[in-house]
């Protein structure tokens, strides 16, 4: 039986995390992205506030029977706002916090990736100017979907089997008894539900982030 060491997986996120870091435009050295006029407390303040917010909303979904991850809304909105290593940040670290919500089962960080790589591809998209047009948003949620989509199932594919208990399982299920592989069966499972996850995620960073720009924009002065 496969066993995870999530002693050396933890070790590898960190050494992702540091090459990441080294590479961006707008780094020090705690990793932390500096877009102009923020200061470092926002940013801090803004990743623990959205490492709570993602892991409640996380944890209420999971109580109410939602099948959807509803765990990477303000990773999104974080990447989006701040930047590529925040966003990774708040990937990360939200992971850990549902890992502490739920007494540590020691199964949600592995997904750990996953919110990272929402936080990364946002961050990234959003500073090429993809939220500047509603096809650009379109593109975001697409990318986005697909990457998670394929991170997730390759994660629960070796990892766990194939099956997590979560409610994404039930669709694995039906894919699984129409003679699809393990793998394929996560993936188009998670597919169809990071297509609304992630449209919901990207959305909501999409409408915070023109709703902050157009407050910054300086307001046209009236002549009497």
């Amino acid at each position: 039986m496969f066993k995870f060491n999530y002693f050396k997986f933890y070790l590898q996120l960190q050494l992702l995390i540091t090459i990441i870091a080294q590479k961006g435009e707008f780094v020090n050295q705690k990793l932390f992205v500096y877009a102009k006029n923020h200061s470092k407390k926002t940013i801090i303040f803004t990743v623990l506030i959205s490492v709570i917010l993602n892991g409640l909303i996380n944890l209420a979904g999971d109580k109410l029977g939602i099948p959807l991850f509803l765990d990477t809304i303000f990773t999104a909105v974080t990447a989006a706002l701040f930047g590529i290593i925040p966003g990774i940040l708040t990937g990360l670290f939200t992971n850990l916090f549902q890992e502490l919500l739920r007494g540590f089962p020691l199964y949600l960080y592995p997904f750990a990736v996953v919110n990272m790589a929402t936080g990364l591809l946002v961050g990234i998209l959003v500073k090429k100017g993809y939220f500047k047009t509603l096809f650009g948003v379109f593109l975001v949620i697409i990318y986005t979907a697909l990457i998670n989509s394929f991170l997730g199932a390759l994660i629960v594919t070796i990892i766990f089997g194939g099956i997590t208990n979560e409610e994404v399982d039930y669709i694995v299920k039906v894919i699984l008894m129409t003679g699809q592989s393990v793998f394929s069966s996560t993936f188009i499972a998670r597919i169809f539900i990071n297509l609304v996850d992630k449209g919901i995620a990207v959305l909501i960073a999409y409408l915070i982030y023109v709703k902050l720009k157009k407050e910054k924009q300086p307001k046209e002065q009236t002549y009497e």
